[in-house]
């Protein structure tokens, strides 16, 4: 099966989230073959999430919470979001401003 390439599907979880009414903005623009994508979700009560797509073993994409927990604050994931662009400067950073916490690539 052909890999979507990462600026496309940002893209298409862009337009999604705006159909959806989803407050959604790429924050960081990355490589557009194969840039890692990140999400950073505020859900609008001090609480942040942060998503990164990895591979699974049967070579499907899943998101996955990359801080130590669940929920954090914001100082907590711009720091982390800062090191990961530090390992990756090609990333892409989506931003979410949602009280449902909506991942707009799950739609994909």
């Amino acid at each position: 099966m052909a890999r979507v390439k990462s600026g496309v599907l940002v893209s298409a979880a862009l337009r999604y989230a705006n159909k959806a009414l989803i407050d959604c903005v790429l924050a960081r623009r990355g490589d557009p073959d194969a840039g890692a994508i990140f999400v950073h979700i505020d859900a609008l009560d001090g609480r942040h999430k942060l998503l990164a797509r990895s591979l699974n073993f049967e070579g499907q994409y899943e998101w996955h919470i990359i801080t130590n927990t669940e929920w954090v604050d914001a100082e907590a994931a711009l720091i982390r979001l800062a090191d990961e662009v530090k390992m990756d400067q090609d990333a892409f950073i989506i931003a979410v401003c949602d009280v449902q916490a909506r991942n707009p690539f799950d739609a994909l």
